[in-house]
């Protein structure tokens, strides 16, 4: 039911006759939705070269979801999909991609809506802007390709601006990124100071611990390393985003950094002539007593062992 309500959220706009001829598709393609996919958006589309029936087009995180003629489901793998391109026409947008050697077409009217879920599927399939000319200096000018993914937040989730379970993260301007919490809110605008995947528990929880203590709450360095160590996993799948808000202030989210989510970081421009912790002077360096204190906590916490935490111990006195 959550799907249905969800496909129907993103087809409101196209009107009630809509929903009630696509009623019969809509429960199809929900019932088909894997429990690890997310519905990213829906629209309407025709198919072919002839626009004599509109077609229920559903994007999910893993799959392009739509039927055929007889109402029978039809999934395009995104990683399957090749050559996709936009071919804009007088009053409508065709999408073509190639799909095992075969060709697919999708026509969507340039209304409202239709826009919208163009950029959508124009996101999703990786297809670039169109290269602008500066008419000038006759240069061409290259608007950067969007970059959207879903995102797990593991620790941080409390300083984001809208409660909710699904987190989308996508950048559009070099150097700032937004996130959106569920399908329908507004999302919110952050400068990406950097990311990072964690490879050490303990220094990243201090260096998190750090940097949220110079602006927003987060947490101490214990609770945050047993939340990274709980989740990390064999194959170190936790990175750690550093942000600002427009109004300079700090937040740090700790998330799961699969494959996929490791290729979208990785195409993400970082904001420039930004240091992650940037002490003022006004800030006072932490005492040693301090930082024993902090990996006492670890040590209690179980993230530390008596060894490591004895050697650490030793290094901040100089024994």
């Amino acid at each position: 039911m959550y799907a249905i309500d969800q496909i129907k959220e993103y087809l409101k706009p196209n009107g009630w006759m809509t929903l009630t001829n696509l009623k019969k598709e809509i429960g199809l393609i929900a019932e088909h939705i894997n429990i690890d996919e997310i519905i990213e958006s829906a629209g309407v589309a025709v198919r072919g070269k002839i626009a004599l029936k509109e077609y229920l087009v559903v994007l999910t995180s893993e799959r392009l979801i739509t039927t055929d003629k007889q109402k029978k489901l039809i999934a395009y793998n995104y990683e399957e999909i090749t050559k996709q391109i936009a071919i804009k026409k007088f009053n409508t947008v065709e999408i073509q991609f190639q799909f095992n050697k075969e060709v697919i077409e999708l026509s969507i009217a340039q209304n409202d809506t239709g826009k919208v879920f163009t950029q959508a599927i124009q996101d999703k399939l990786g297809i670039l802007p169109e290269i602008q000319m500066d008419s000038e200096e006759r240069k061409v000018v290259q608007v950067m390709k969007p970059i959207k993914t879903t995102i797990d937040i593991l620790n941080g989730k409390e300083q984001l601006k809208d409660k909710g379970s699904i987190f989308k993260l996508s950048q559009n301007k070099q150097g700032e990124v937004e996130i959106s919490v569920d399908y329908h809110n507004t999302p919110e605008v952050f400068r990406l100071i950097k990311w990072e995947r964690v490879e050490n528990v303990q220094k990243s929880a201090f260096d998190i611990a750090g940097w949220s203590l110079i602006g927003s709450t987060f947490g101490n360095a214990g609770a945050i390393a047993g939340a990274m160590g709980a989740n990390i996993g064999k194959d170190k799948s936790v990175a750690t985003l550093y942000l600002k808000r427009l109004n300079g202030e700090k937040v740090a989210l700790v998330i799961k950094c699969d494959k996929k989510v490791l290729e979208k970081l990785s195409m993400l421009i970082v904001a420039e002539g930004e240091e992650v912790v940037s002490q003022t002077v006004m800030e006072v360096q932490p005492s040693a007593a301090d930082e024993i204190i902090k990996f006492k906590q670890l040590l209690d916490e179980g993230i530390l062992t008596q060894d490591e935490f004895d050697a650490k111990k030793k290094q901040l006195l100089g024994i």
